[in-house]
């Protein structure tokens, strides 16, 4: 087989969280650029225009606006999903919140919970009947979990500190091996991929300080920040028969920020 072939999604349906921009959006123009038709949720930005752009490649796509911290509202998304296009085989978990920037003994326990929620329950919360979805069709699947060089190293970004975040995303990783550990024997590959600081809509406020950006800059052995179209080759190998033999590993996308 050509090896460009182990990279052809047709026939294939994802769900993106948090699809309608940023990481998420070119995450799900990735997966229909291959060939896969592609469902999108967000609970605040409209994914329309991007639902439309996948639909100008000949693919079918479907958004709808949801709240993934709410099993009430995940459960009848999955479904309605199964009921349009007759499958799920692709989950990619983007959906998140931005830190706060705020000390940690200043954290209140509402928004330690917020965090939680935001960014490590709602994987779980749609994994799991994706996952049922999944084993009950005895074909198994793909899960990609985005997570962050947060959960590696605490950034060094004060005054504007972001543990709860750091704290979070160190669960999605931990979360990730563990459902590929519990889902392997069913054909279901879960990975996922820690970004480094890249130039996001969610990340504009902690842009707004020049300091802290340069101290991070600095920090960069490749001395730049990514842009969000380079997380599309890591979502399509991830997703692809071209990482069939891989589960439970993170894939750190960070120019190097790590090493140093």
């Amino acid at each position: 087989m050509n090896v460009l072939n182990l990279f052809n999604l047709s026939g294939k349906v994802a769900i993106v969280t948090g699809g309608a921009r940023g990481l998420g959006r070119q995450a799900a123009l990735a997966l229909a650029e291959a060939g896969a038709d592609v469902a999108i949720c967000s609970r605040s930005t409209d994914g329309t225009p991007t639902a439309r752009e996948i639909e100008a490649m000949g693919r079918r796509a479907f958004f709808a606006k949801v709240d993934v911290t709410k099993t009430a509202e995940i459960e009848p998304f999955v479904d309605e999903v199964i009921g349009r296009f007759g499958k799920i085989d692709i989950l990619v978990n983007n959906a998140g919140i931005g830190t706060r920037g705020k000390s940690l003994e200043t954290v209140t326990d509402a928004e330690w919970h917020e965090f939680m929620d935001g960014l490590l329950n709602n994987m779980f919360y749609m994994s799991k009947p994706v996952a049922q979805h999944m084993i009950g069709r005895g074909e198994g699947g793909v899960i990609i979990n985005i997570s962050s060089i947060n959960a590696l190293i605490i950034s060094n970004i004060a005054p504007r500190y972001n543990v709860p975040y750091c704290v979070a995303k160190a669960g999605v990783s931990h979360l990730t091996r563990g459902m590929a550990t519990n889902w392997a024997p069913h054909k279901i590959r879960v990975n996922g991929i820690a970004p480094g600081f890249i130039a996001t809509e969610i990340n504009s406020t902690l842009m707004t300080f020049p300091d802290i950006m340069s101290r991070m800059l600095a920090g960069q052995p490749m001395g730049r920040f990514g842009q969000v179209e380079e997380i599309k080759g890591a979502i399509l190998y991830l997703a692809s028969d071209a990482s069939s033999y891989m589960t439970g590993h993170i894939m750190v996308l960070d120019g190097g920020a790590t090493l140093w």
